[in-house]
């Protein structure tokens, strides 16, 4: 049981290795590794992480087994650390998220109120039309009075009180 544990995990380290290996290894199937046109007709602007210049592959020694597990405690050490990275990524954008909440729900805020103080001066401007329309009617009755007055001033004489011509002439 412990051989053929021993014989899997060996077979998966193998494999493994060879995928690890062989990934950017410049060795495709379609071409040379140089800057090739892929089957979209783009060029493949990419180049694999083990080109770069400041990628150094993981030191391996000893036995296969040994190189074999070098091998899968780097690519589990790279897997833990781009966990991390995506882990701070995550909280970076679930962050994001809730200052965009927050930012919508200003901005909802915002329309309601100015939604509101558009009505509110929907009604003052309603309430001084009609405020507007009764000072012109109580002015233009003002003014019919006073036209009235007016000329019951220039028919009596100028005086405000008028007397009755025929009680003037019967006294006479």
């Amino acid at each position: 049981s412990q051989d053929h544990l021993s014989i899997y995990l060996s077979i998966y380290l193998s494999i493994i290795f060879t995928l690890t290996m062989s990934y950017g290894s410049s060795n495709q199937p379609w071409g040379n590794g140089k800057d090739q046109k892929n089957q979209t007709g783009l060029s493949n602007r990419y180049t694999p992480y083990q080109n770069s210049p400041g990628y150094q592959p993981p030191p391996v020694s000893g036995s296969y087994a040994q190189q074999q597990t070098q091998v899968m405690e780097d690519t589990m050490r790279t897997h833990y650390e781009t966990e991390a990275t995506s882990a701070a990524v995550l909280a970076q954008m679930r962050t994001q998220r809730g200052q965009l909440q927050g930012a919508n729900e200003n901005v909802w805020e915002m329309r309601q109120a100015a939604e509101k103080a558009k009505k509110d001066i929907s009604v003052m401007v309603a309430k001084t039309r009609k405020k507007k329309l009764r000072l012109q009617f109580i002015a233009a009755v003002l003014a019919f009075v006073d036209l009235f007055l007016f000329i019951r001033l220039l028919a009596c004489g100028g005086t405000f009180f008028c007397r009755n011509k025929s009680n003037s002439d019967d006294g006479n």
